[in-house]
């Protein structure tokens, strides 16, 4: 039986939050032998129609009457030794999933680790009556043997017995077998290895010295008298033969071999240690600390120019809440990222902390995620994800590039890290530090408010000067330039280039596009060549001589006759990070060039190879998107250039102009953090965009205070709130239809002083992965209006036609 989530359950009940599309809470009766083991946060397994669903206990009750019980069905099994989900964990999830009109077991699955549930699938035992006719020959005695060690399943009995269904119907019928649940560990298992060490008391070398005819034991013995521990596989390589010098020496009680749950790879570099605090660092640093020594919930935005010294403010704080006995959680926007501040984590406070993003294989993050669950690591670092770290006593939360879009969930639970990382915060009684060089506007101007604390960091470490920002008028290099030739590279740019590899210093190229050309477009008659699933044109990539949608990966070979018009003439329009190393590669032959993008970092280790060669000076000019952007601390960087500022600048998105201004500004600041000043080069068709002209300065105040009279009047935020409603189907007309019918039961749910409803209108991608899309969007200053609202329209989407799609976003982030 179902219960809403704000109604009273019977006594004597568990509330499960199952994952399923179903805003309620399902009762069950604990078993008597479970009753101890009923605790909040545990995951369970419980019956739902004809299946077995995992989902976690989030409510406890006393024993119910007969008539309840009656109509109550029982759980399964309790599936955890100690609860998955932290109790201050597990209310705040509570709170965003209802702020977010997502189903709790929907939200609570988000926060568990893919693969981490064990597994039960229906099978067949033995019978006592069973076990007793073992010795019986005929048909059945080999199914009855394959079951005389344990449950097996229907499809494990037919590969290794011979049964069909209808013996085993049969053997159900004289009951000698019945049916059971067979339950199977997790899918996701923690990767182990085997290590070797020394037995207690064994002096290494005297008993090396006796083994004149076993060299290679004596050889072991010796790296493992120099070394604690050392990985078998790591033996196996250095002496061969050792996986039999191993028995023996175990045999003889010199050697004991374990196994250990198989650490991440080190990030880049270890840290220098402490260094001296700015007095902005001091003030910040000491603010922080006293929230944190305090169990202040308060929340503080670290708006600090790049390069002024943002990180270690970070480890202090990490450092303040494990002095305080307490744990640290540090978000980064995306994986690229983690990597940088994991390894000034890791020289700061050693092994002890965890990695969480879906970067990860399923055993590794189920390993991480174990350790912090046993309370093993005091630091968890990762992308959004990390915010569902199993950790019991945080002391602190820090989010670096607060305003990153990457921290929007943009399927299934919709949360946005900031919005639950507050929630979760609160419920810890502990600081949330958000940092960035450009803050959202939503956090700038609740700072402005007085909501949360803003702590500035206004100027560089030792003084260092932001970099010389010149901007490049593309317009006007496009009319000197020689017709029939693609400004790449401007003149001014090219020559920084070359005048920056000659000085011996190291350049990053930035376009947030990859590929060759955007596009293959007809000389003649201006056909372009586009997705047949999404309304999208495809992007030319030369390496794999292909065609490809960003959007759903379909991919064709280039046409050799335009399928519009018949004619070889085709042009290659627009570029891609791929033409631009084509281009840097031509121009400078003799410099070392890598580049990154999502093309070129499909294999694993291939980002932090990157980077550790950027580090180390072994590259030239890197070139990259949006990863190469941002957070990145590379002291040998003195040019950075940008090639097309305008990209994304006039999407049809009220947040298109912030989104430009920040990712310049953030790529602006990779260049002159060492030592030697830096200089930025920005190519632009709009030089006096009032999101480019301040990205020059580096004033973010400027672009702030434009952009909210841009926002004030129209009511988008900070200055108001919208929930964005899209429905898809594969036919257009009822994709059409199904908004219409939302829009006009929007319009009536508003009523006077309701939310403003815009449309319904095709979304900006009209078709996507083959879906037509349709939107509306509510307008609205409370947030609470609304979320009323949503939840009508969650209601009456449950009435739409079966094949059309619905999804409802009350922060969007992505208007495409």
């Amino acid at each position: 039986m179902g219960w809403d989530l704000f109604e009273g359950a019977p006594s004597g009940v568990v509330r499960v939050a199952l994952p399923v599309p179903v805003d309620q809470l399902f009762d069950y009766e604990v078993p008597e032998d479970l009753a101890k083991e009923a605790e909040i946060g545990r995951r369970v397994r419980a019956p739902f129609g004809s299946r077995r669903l995992t989902g976690v206990i989030v409510e406890l009750g006393a024993e119910p009457g007969a008539p309840e019980r009656k109509r109550l069905r029982r759980l399964d099994a309790i599936l955890d030794p100690t609860p998955a989900l932290p109790a201050a964990l597990l209310a705040a999830l509570i709170e965003e999933a209802r702020a977010t009109l997502c189903p709790l077991g929907i939200a609570l699955a988000a926060a568990l680790p893919p693969g981490a549930a064990p597994q039960s699938e229906r099978g067949f035992a033995l019978t006592a009556r069973g076990r007793a006719a073992l010795t019986l020959a005929g048909p059945a005695a080999a199914v009855l043997a394959a079951l005389a060690d344990g449950p097996r399943s229907a499809n494990a009995l037919a590969r290794s017995a011979g049964a069909t269904p209808a013996l085993l119907a049969s053997l159900e019928r004289e009951r000698l077998v019945t049916r059971t649940l067979i339950e199977r560990g997790p899918r996701a298992r923690a990767a182990r290895m085997r290590v070797a060490r020394l037995a207690s008391g064994v002096d290494a070398e005297a008993v090396a010295a006796g083994l004149g005819r076993a060299p290679r034991q004596a050889a072991l013995l010796r790296i493992l008298g120099s070394e604690r521990e050392v990985a078998t596989a790591a033996l196996a390589a250095r002496v061969p033969g050792a996986a039999g010098a191993l028995r023996s020496l175990t045999r003889r009680g010199l050697v004991v071999l374990e196994e250990r749950e198989v650490a991440l790879a080190s990030a880049l570099e270890d840290d220098a240690g402490p260094v001296e605090l700015t007095g902005e660092q001091q003030e910040a640093v000491t603010a922080i600390a006293d929230a944190v020594r305090a169990r202040r919930s308060e929340t503080f935005l670290l708006h600090g120019v790049t390069g002024s010294g943002k990180t270690e403010v970070y480890l202090r704080a990490v450092a303040g809440a494990l002095a305080a006995g307490r744990q640290a959680l540090v978000l980064v926007p995306e994986i690229p990222l983690t990597h940088q501040i994991l390894a000034r984590l890791r020289g700061r406070f050693g092994d002890r902390l965890a990695v969480l993003h879906s970067g990860l294989t399923p055993n590794e993050r189920l390993a991480q995620w174990e350790r912090l669950r046993r309370g093993e690591m005091p630091i968890a670092v990762g992308a959004r994800s990390a915010l569902f770290a199993p950790i019991a006593d945080l002391g602190v939360i820090v989010m670096d590039e607060e305003h990153d879009a990457a921290y929007k969930s943009e399927d299934g639970f919709r949360y946005h890290a900031r919005s639950l990382a507050l929630r979760r915060a609160r419920h810890e009684s502990c600081p949330l530090v958000l940092g960035s060089a450009t803050p959202a506007l939503e956090t700038r101007f609740a700072a402005e408010r007085g909501r949360i604390r803003r702590l500035r960091l206004a100027h560089r470490i030792a003084s260092r000067p932001l970099p010389a920002v010149e901007v490049v008028d593309l317009a006007r290099e496009r009319a000197a330039f020689p017709r029939g030739r693609k400004l790449v590279l401007s003149p001014p740019l090219l020559r920084a280039l070359r005048e920056t590899l000659t000085a011996g210093g190291q350049s990053i190229l930035f376009l947030n596009r990859r590929g060759f050309s955007t596009q293959i477009a007809c000389v003649d008659c201006q056909h372009v060549s586009r997705c047949k699933h999404c309304d999208i044109a495809l992007t030319y990539h030369a390496r794999a001589n292909a065609l490809r949608c960003h959007y759903c990966d379909y991919r064709t070979p280039p046409p050799e006759r335009c399928p519009g018009c018949g004619s070889e003439k085709a042009a290659l329009l627009g570029i891609g990070t791929e033409r631009v190393e084509e281009e840097v590669r031509t121009q400078l032959p003799d410099a070392r060039v890598a580049r990154l993008d999502r093309d070129t970092t499909a294999r694993r280790g291939t980002v932090e190879s990157v980077l550790r060669q950027l580090a180390s000076g072994k590259l030239d000019v890197l070139i990259g998107t949006q990863m190469v952007a941002k957070g990145h601390d590379f002291p040998g960087v003195r040019l950075v250039g940008v090639i097309n500022a305008d990209l994304g600048l006039h999407l049809p998105d009220f947040r298109a102009a912030e989104r430009t201004f920040q990712l310049l500004t953030q790529v602006a600041g990779r260049a002159g953090r060492g030592a030697l000043p830096g200089r930025v080069i920005l190519q632009t068709w709009t030089p006096d965009h009032y999101a480019i002209r301040p990205a020059t300065s580096h004033d973010y105040e400027r672009f702030y205070t434009e952009e909210c009279k841009q926002r004030e009047p129209l009511g988008y935020p900070p200055f108001g709130r919208l929930a964005l409603v899209r429905v898809s189907a594969e036919d257009e007309a009822a994709a059409r239809e199904a908004a219409a019918r939302l829009a006009a039961a929007a319009r009536e749910a508003a009523g006077t002083g309701g939310p403003e409803v815009l449309g319904p209108a095709p979304a900006a991608i009209a078709r996507l992965r083959g879906q037509h899309r349709f939107q509306v969007l509510l307008k609205h200053g409370n947030a609470n209006v609304l979320r009323s609202v949503g939840q009508q329209l969650v209601a009456a989407a449950g009435r739409l036609p079966p094949g059309v799609r619905f999804s409802i976003d009350l922060n969007p982030l992505d208007m495409l």
